[in-house]
């Protein structure tokens, strides 16, 4: 319980600091799925560069938004795939977008450089230091774009103060490094001409430079740092998700592999935990324990969702003030109301079994109409009298609450 409380002090500072009120805060969007559709732009030239084989390579986002959003500024999750900076496209992150965008997010997947030379013999780590740092001026340049067009053209609606980056794999290695890597950080002398020969630390993927770089948290699926040293206190927030045993990516210390070979000596997501907790950083870390696989929590439907909605609430934490703060271990945040709409008489299924907790009935002014204790169930009935309307529902345990819209009709 301690440590519980000591992260939701954690998150209620950064919420101070970080939240402007944002007007589309409203407690579901960015929790749940508030749009059915999404609309795309796909193939937006964001920038340009030579690939480490030295061939011309033009880059290009697909951007998602929810359909039908009256929103006049939404935030931005720019997404990267994986594939061991050796393989993947961008379409690989549709489906994240598409499920960032039903909760009310502007989704890009991006291009970025991955290395297009000789696999045998394996390159070397410096090689691969110049590929990630050519992925980062690639990411930054999509970053420059897209608060470019918020001031401009104004196409997809950004906040250009609330932007975020994620990714899978590389991909989050890629969005680690660009969210930690400042003029502040200390390098040996051959990572430094790496990054001075890629157009230092903003990179030369675009020449958009009056517009900042600047992220306000990131998403480390699966991802690490070559130094974890470079997590500084002034860095953003950021929540991961990791395997514990995973072999390609470490979850602590080790080598990132490529066909089982070592590569690079990386701190994975553990590392970056325990240092961002050692620098007051907010930032969460979900443990796949006991798990010796890489990524696999993407696996199936069900649990794509669950850590795409735990990674959102994070976000939402950070971006709307006076929302209670959560942590995202307990299973009351995975929860659904069947049917809904519905007549008074539902169901909440629970995606784990609900050790203790209480559940509450909301109206729209926040009185409480209903609470119940529950314990050790999955699926807990309702049938409550109440008039038609919109009201929440929420589920408390000692380690946080989550909420979610009631429709009576």
């Amino acid at each position: 319980m301690k440590n519980v409380l000591s992260l939701l002090i954690v998150l209620c500072t950064s919420i101070s600091l970080l939240a402007q009120s944002h007007p589309t805060c409203d407690g579901m969007r960015y929790v749940d799925k508030v749009f059915e559709d999404v609309d795309s732009t796909k193939a937006v030239k964001f920038g340009e560069n030579t690939t480490i084989a030295g061939n011309f390579q033009e880059l290009f986002m697909d951007v998602y938004e929810p359909s039908g959003d009256t929103a006049e500024k939404r935030p931005v999750i720019i997404l990267a795939f994986g594939g061991s900076y050796i393989g993947g496209e961008r379409e690989q992150m549709r489906e994240l977008c598409i499920l960032y965008a039903q909760r009310g997010f502007v989704a890009a997947t991006i291009d970025y450089r991955i290395y297009d030379g000789p696999l045998f013999p394996i390159p070397s780590a410096e090689t691969f230091q110049d590929v990630v740092t050519k992925s980062v001026s690639d990411m930054k340049a999509a970053i420059r774009f897209l608060r470019q067009d918020a001031e401009t053209n104004n196409t997809f609606r950004i906040e250009p103060s609330f932007v975020f980056a994620g990714g899978v794999s590389a991909g989050a290695i890629t969005a680690a490094h660009t969210a930690v890597l400042d003029d502040t950080d200390e390098f040996n002398p051959t990572l430094q001409d790496i990054i001075d020969g890629n157009g230092g630390i903003e990179g030369n993927s675009s020449d958009n430079f009056e517009y900042s770089t600047e992220l306000q948290a990131f998403i480390n699926f699966s991802g690490a740092l070559n130094d974890a040293s470079w997590l500084d206190e002034n860095d953003p927030p950021f929540y991961s998700v990791h395997d514990d045993g995973d072999g390609i990516v470490p979850f602590g210390e080790g080598f990132a592999t490529i066909f089982t070979i070592e590569i690079i000596a990386v701190e994975g997501s553990q590392v970056m935990h325990q240092r961002a907790d050692d620098l007051g950083v907010t930032n969460l870390l979900n443990t796949i324990e006991e798990s010796d696989g890489h990524v696999s929590y993407f696996i199936f439907e069900s649990d794509r969702e669950k850590y795409v909605r735990r990674s959102s609430i994070f976000l939402q934490n950070l971006m709307c003030e006076n929302q209670v703060a959560s942590n995202q271990n307990i299973s009351a945040q995975d929860f659904n109301i069947y049917p809904n709409p519905n007549n008074g008489l539902f169901q909440i299924a629970f995606t784990e079994e609900m050790k203790s907790g209480t559940v509450s009935i909301n109206d729209l002014s926040g009185k409480t109409l209903f609470s119940q204790k529950i314990e050790n169930t999955q699926l807990w009935q309702m049938n409550i009298n109440i008039p038609k309307g919109a009201y929440f529902v929420s589920v408390q345990t000692e380690e946080g609450i989550a909420t979610k819209r009631l429709i009576v009709n």
